[in-house]
């Protein structure tokens, strides 16, 4: 490995390591912080003649790790739960998962129209803005110790389904955007193959189980963890040969293997990979953000966070609440899912490509830097606002019922 290489990994280290540590001493989510600390130190870090903060720089072996980052996150979340378990409620989260994505998705478009009043600009903010981030929201699960909370598989059912809606629209803005509009029907069934390769797992994973059961009856420790490992990186290969999200891929075999006595085992093997890696990941999404950009889409970026953060907390507490959840743990799935990432980031990338405005790059990154900083702080005090809301509508209530009575 070069010299640079080494010095390059070796401060992204030291910096992951200092963030964990103050987020630890502040007892705050350490996502915005790496985040951050990626902003700082990046390749478009504060510089002049006097300074220069830019310490590190984005190559293909930290792309890579944090790549590795994002599947462990996924794979981890998937073996918390199985794949039987995401069927049996299927009908819930099929019900709940269409109010949720299909409020959020209006509430892009309405944002889109009232800020560009043209419909290629119109889409791209409905893209940036529906769909949460899945690494941030399992990073997020892990950190408040809510993986084992009843309402944390509706939280999982509803970003299964929102990466199978994505799937879609992603396909659809490829050809509409990059070839003129003119393939349609293509983009169309390239996300429905997205769609039905991830239904055929979910139904037919657990039949596979058996087999796989036996596969990895192994008390050898080093031939464990590199048969599971092998396992992801050819699920991983897989969907992207078929063209569906890898992140994807990793959480439906995660969703497989917790239907094999095994995964408890996995978990354990795998919980440090993923707390490292997928802090590798925060950072160098920090890296390639350019904050010098942020001050021409302020205004619009604080609207639309205002926005994401009421809409959102109304829609995941409804979406909840018709899947049968109630009071905090409907409060638990709507603040959860608030933050948004890696999606906004590409679909921003899809705008740029199509020679749209060009303020999307930056609105995506500031959009999603904001809500990295204000959703895990809704998220640890959900119980709070659970609280307050509460008492405001037990003292509407009398109000109400006495106006009534007079």
């Amino acid at each position: 490995m070069p010299f640079e290489t080494t010095t390059n990994l070796t401060i992204i280290f030291f910096l992951i390591t200092l963030a964990i540590l103050l987020a630890n001493k502040l007892h705050f989510s350490s996502i915005p912080l790496l985040i951050l600390l990626g902003i700082l130190f990046g390749p478009y870090g504060p510089h002049n003649e006097w300074f220069d903060l830019r310490l590190v720089q984005n190559c293909e072996l930290v792309s890579f790790l944090s790549h590795l980052g994002v599947l462990l996150l996924l794979f981890y979340l998937g073996l918390e739960f199985s794949a039987s378990r995401v069927v049996q409620n299927g009908p819930t989260i099929l019900k709940g998962g269409t109010v949720y994505v299909g409020l959020n998705f209006l509430r892009g478009l309405i944002l889109g129209w009232v800020f560009f009043h043209s419909l290629p600009e119109t889409l791209i903010v409905a893209g940036i803005t529906t769909i949460s981030s899945s690494a941030m929201v399992t990073k997020l699960l892990m950190e408040l110790k809510r993986t084992a909370n009843p309402e944390t598989e509706l939280v999982l059912g509803f970003m299964v389904y929102e990466d199978a809606f994505m799937a879609v629209y992603l396909s659809l803005l490829y050809t509409y955007f990059l070839t003129g509009g003119t393939s349609f029907t293509s983009g169309l069934l390239s996300g429905l193959v997205t769609l039905l390769f991830i239904l055929a797992v979910l139904f037919s994973g657990p039949r596979f189980s058996p087999y796989l059961e036996r596969w990895l009856h192994i008390r050898s420790g080093e031939s464990f963890i590199a048969i599971g490992f092998t396992l992801l990186l050819f699920t991983v290969l897989v969907a992207e040969k078929l063209h569906v999200a890898e992140a994807v891929g990793a959480l439906l075999l995660g969703l497989i293997l917790a239907e094999t006595s095994h995964a408890k085992r996995l978990i354990q093997m795998i919980a440090p990979m993923r707390d490292l890696f997928g802090a590798v990941f925060f950072f160098a999404f920090g890296m390639g953000i350019d904050y010098r950009e942020f001050s021409a889409v302020a205004g619009i970026t604080a609207v639309v966070v205002l926005a994401t953060v009421f809409g959102n907390l109304f829609t995941g507490w409804f979406s909840a609440w018709i899947c049968g959840y109630r009071g905090r743990p409907a409060l638990n799935v709507a603040s959860i899912m608030i933050p948004r990432g890696e999606l906004a980031i590409l679909v921003a990338g899809i705008a740029a490509s199509a020679q749209l405005t060009a303020v999307f790059q930056p609105f995506a990154a500031l959009y999603v830097l904001a809500l990295a900083l204000v959703s895990p702080s809704l998220a640890k005090k959900s119980g709070r606002i659970h609280n307050i809301v509460t008492n405001i509508w037990s003292s509407l209530r009398p109000a109400k019922q006495s106006s009534k009575a007079s």
